[in-house]
């Protein structure tokens, strides 16, 4: 039987967060009452799932269910509070499309800082810089100035570049929230070689015909708990009734 790429028991992830406004007062009575200060939120309790090598994976849920939370700790961004995780191939994630980027420099040399951060070298992106560029609409502004593009703009050279890595699991955190009707074309021909390779995808999004679209299966995460997981059909329509 082939290993999971990603396994999960009972995972649990708290945060210490201030019961109230910080004053320089209650700053300094932290220092020797410490715990009066803070007080732990429990963001995901007691998760536990397989993702096989080559599953396509909707991970789903309302706001601060901990859907963020969870794919930051399956990338190793934050380390779980107790329980086990078991990765198989390094993961890829995408959840910005700031970081990474620098305004002064031209388009061109931002393919370049964007994909080293996402471990694809100057050597693995020059001969696809021209295409990067197109794909991102921005033929005429490559010598631009970051700094001087649209905040759309920047988001289709982020997933342009992004699009080029061959991870064998990649993360998308609502990945195409906002992006124009345009470049809509050119996420769909990317998401659909995706959904028909042997690659692992994990992807979050509010938009339930995308999710159904490019994946096969679905965890939907409630209040930090697994609800459901499954066929992507029968969660999502489970998930779209519980708003009926």
């Amino acid at each position: 039987m082939t290993r999971p790429i990603v396994t999960a028991r009972d995972l649990c992830k708290h945060f210490r967060v201030l019961r109230r406004h910080r004053t320089m007062l209650r700053a300094l009575r932290a220092v020797t009452r410490p715990d009066e200060r803070f007080a732990e939120r429990t963001v995901l309790r007691d998760v536990a799932f397989d993702i096989a090598r080559g599953e396509k994976v909707a991970l789903v849920g309302g706001n601060g269910c901990g859907k963020t939370t969870l794919l930051r700790i399956i990338s190793g961004i934050y380390r779980q509070t107790s329980g086990d995780l078991w990765t198989d191939a390094p993961p890829r994630p995408l959840f910005s499309y700031s970081i990474g980027f620098a305004g002064e420099l031209a388009v061109e040399d931002n393919v370049y800082l964007f994909g080293a951060l996402h471990e694809m070298g100057r050597r693995f992106l020059a001969p696809r810089l021209d295409a990067v560029i197109e794909t991102a609409g921005l033929g005429e502004h490559r010598h631009t100035q970051l700094k001087q593009l649209s905040a759309g703009q920047r988001q289709r050279l982020a997933l342009s570049v992004f699009f080029q890595s061959t991870a064998e699991l990649v993360i998308f955190d609502e990945a195409l929230a906002n992006v124009d009707q345009g470049f809509l074309a050119q996420c769909d021909r990317y998401f659909a070689d995706l959904a028909a390779s042997d690659r692992t995808l994990i992807f979050t999004s509010h938009d339930s015909s995308l999710l159904r679209r490019y994946c096969t299966t679905a965890l939907w995460l409630d209040g930090g708990r697994i609800r459901q997981a499954g066929a992507v059909g029968d969660v999502l329509d489970a998930y779209d009734r519980s708003f009926a």
